[in-house]
């Protein structure tokens, strides 16, 4: 049986985590090479080689399934490394970038300024043509009029073409045809049609997906294809898997095409991971909070099912496409404390990332840093950072903090240190509670799963707040979406629109779609060889009541729509509609708008070995020796012992409070919390108080 390996490349550090078969053997670490993001990939291959007395060769060789998640198409978008794109579109069309949605995020600010264009109105060049809303063509296509713009567009020296033609959601004719035009005139051209990238209805969704498609697509293409050959000079036989924004994988040849499906590629698998330490403890609702270095990500599973959104955005901008519901924050390990002009202790956005990193790396760094916050308050052991492979310097974070923080604000060291902590910690709260209060979900009725080789120094204090019913801290918490790209599904999703109400619904046209999308999900499970038996298909619709802007996408189970289904589908949004915003209408007619098919290969997850009961109280053997750390309960430096994680088995409790070590993530226990050592081997923190939310004004 072959090695599976998963790669997660973050901000600061590459993830890897490596099984054969279903047993998870190894996590690896090593820090992100921004450079050349191939580096860090491989720096992490040789650890894994290195662990099993291979060489990188027989690794690969032995392996069957690499998994790769990345952040090169978000940091292409958020960096603005995006190349020149210009549009073709419809006559009139013109300005529907500059509109945008005419809507305002504070609409009791009216100084705000307009969103930035993806594209400048004068790259954005019209053609004669009109398709209306049934598919019927109006005007015929202007072919000479196109000829014409794509020659313009290469005078003016643009690396790539989105094309964008009103309804041809519904009938593609037009622009499959400015395709083959633009073949003929410039063939070595860049281009994307938005009724191949993602036909969903919505003007400036549909055209801003496809533009940050072209923007992303040479960038994220050249980088798949240098891992790939890369791979494959060193033993790598098959395709590498490749994770997309819905929590899926589908392989490297089906997506640098459509790397728009990789936006939200890296946090996509917390999630996931999220979800099946919550099956291992017997829960169906969690709350997976994932601290970097670099960011924040919270997520949430409710009654076992990973929330999605149609409305991912990146910089505010619409990507269209169905991805995992995901708020990040500027809040990581390596986001930077500083102080405005009014003199208010900030975090973030901005982060010292992997170079120079934090101060206490002692890379270079002289800004102050979350970490270099942990560093003082003695929560992080010096000698133990990356398992000793890394040495921590506690004297330039000191110095950092403060020159940056203390002398400004007038604060002792230990003071700045602690307020950076906090105003972290109030961060990270504030996205919580998006996530789930004020989307009426209730927290109290969930476990934290953590993740991210920060979260440990981080959870109980948010756990607290919350109000929550505990938190699973998996020993794989550093990797955990790397973890998580090992229990994936490899899954397609693909969509298309067709408007009906359910008073009367159009079955002819709806079971058309749904036929059509059932038919390519089955081509793609074909492509790959999956066998029929282990094949799954998900179907769902976005619904809303008349009027609404908005809609929410509810499941079903068949590819062809009964007028029974129509009644259980109207009654399933219904009760949505009400658990999400409190309120609904049962009176109402609803309206369908798009359809969406997910074509699953389901595979084996890990298989985490059960452990002996062990004594009750941590062992002698775990003990490691005693830390200074600040206690904010004490309001002082306390003796406080720290334990062996990876000694610490079945059955073993830590009472706060104490600190536990583990090769690449640290964990707080503060006083009155409890952890205890599951017979798979993660950790479960008890939280003191029961059930209560602290949520401050």
């Amino acid at each position: 049986m072959g090695y599976r390996i998963s790669v997660d490349v973050g901000g600061t550090f590459t993830d890897l985590t490596i099984a054969e078969g279903a047993a998870l053997l190894a996590r690896h670490k090593s820090a992100t090479t921004p450079e050349d993001l191939t580096v860090g990939v491989f720096d992490c291959l040789k650890l894994a080689a290195e662990s099993l007395s291979l060489g990188l060769p027989e690794l690969l060789d032995r392996t069957d399934v690499f998994i790769h998640a990345s952040t090169t198409a978000t940091n292409a978008v958020l960096e603005g490394k995006g190349v020149k794109t210009g549009v073709i579109c419809t006559k009139g069309a013109k300005y529907t970038l500059w509109r945008g949605e005419g809507r305002r995020l504070n609409i009791f600010n009216f100084k705000v300024q307009p969103p930035k264009p993806l594209v400048r109105p004068y790259l954005c060049l019209e053609v004669s043509e009109r398709i209306n809303s049934e598919g019927d063509i109006l005007v015929p296509l202007d072919e000479e009029e196109v000829r014409a713009a794509v020659r313009r567009l290469k005078e003016w020296r643009v690396e790539a073409i989105a094309v964008c033609l009103l309804w041809s959601i519904i009938n593609p004719l037009h622009e499959r045809r400015v395709g083959e035009i633009i073949k003929a005139e410039w063939p070595e051209a860049v281009f994307s049609l938005s009724s191949e990238i993602q036909p969903t209805i919505r003007e400036y969704h549909r055209m801003s997906c496809v533009v940050l498609n072209c923007m992303v697509q040479p960038a994220v293409s050249a980088y798949l294809d240098r891992l790939w050959r890369k791979l494959a000079d060193n033993g790598f036989r098959g395709d590498p898997l490749i994770v997309i924004s819905s929590g899926g994988l589908v392989p490297v040849r089906e997506i640098m095409k459509k790397p728009v499906f990789m936006l939200f590629s890296g946090p996509a698998m917390g999630p996931v991971a999220g979800g099946y330490y919550g099956r291992q403890n017997r829960e169906k609702d969690c709350i997976t909070i994932d601290m970097g270095g670099t960011s924040f990500d919270v997520s949430t599973v409710v009654d076992g099912r990973i929330t999605t959104t149609r409305d991912g955005r990146i910089l505010n901008y619409p990507t269209g496409v169905s991805a995992t519901e995901i708020l990040t924050l500027g809040a990581g390990g390596g986001s930077i404390a500083w102080v405005d002009q009014a003199g208010v202790l900030k975090v973030g956005p901005r982060s010292a990332g992997a170079v120079p990193g934090p101060a206490c790396y002692n890379r270079g760094g002289t800004e102050p840093t979350v970490t270099d916050a942990c560093v003082i308050l003695g929560y992080i052991i010096p000698d133990r950072f990356l398992g000793g492979r890394m040495k921590i310097d506690p004297e330039p974070a000191r110095e950092a903090i403060r020159d940056k923080i203390a002398r400004p604000l007038n604060l002792t060291v230990e003071q700045a240190a602690l307020g950076i902590c906090q105003v972290a910690g109030e961060k990270m709260v504030g996205g919580i509670l998006d996530m789930t209060v004020r989307r009426g979900i209730d927290p109290r009725d969930f476990v934290i799963v953590s993740g991210g080789g920060a979260t440990g120094l981080f959870a109980a204090g948010l756990a607290r707040e919350m109000g929550v019913k505990g938190v699973i801290i998996p020993k794989q918490t550093a990797v955990l979406c790397a973890f998580g790209g090992l229990n994936a599904d490899i899954a397609l999703s693909l969509v298309g629109s067709k408007y009906t109400g359910s008073r009367s619904f159009d079955f002819d046209g709806v079971n058309r779609l749904l036929a059509d999308l059932e038919a390519k999900g089955s081509a793609f499970l074909e492509r790959l060889g999956v066998p029929s038996e282990e094949r799954e298909k998900d179907f769902f619709c976005s619904v809303r009541y008349p009027m609404q802007v908005t809609e929410l996408e509810i499941p079903f189970g068949s590819p062809e729509v009964t007028p029974e289904d129509v009644a259980v589908l109207a009654d399933d949004f219904h009760q949505a509609h009400l658990a999400r915003y409190k309120t609904a209408d049962s009176a109402s007619e609803v309206e369908f708008v798009m359809w969406r098919h997910v074509a699953k290969h389901v595979r084996s997850p890990i298989e985490l070995p059960a452990q002996p009961l062990s004594p009750a109280e941590a062992s002698d053997e775990a003990l490691m020796g005693v830390q200074s750390a600040y206690l904010e309960e004490k309001h002082a430096y306390v003796s406080t012992p720290f334990f062996d994680g990876d000694k610490l088995t079945y059955g073993m409790k830590v009472h706060g409070p104490a600190i536990i070590v583990l090769p690449d993530t640290t964990i707080l226990v503060p006083q009155g919390f409890k952890v205890t050592t599951r017979e798979r081997g993660y950790f479960f923190m008890d939280v003191p108080g029961g059930r209560h939310l602290s949520v401050k004004k």
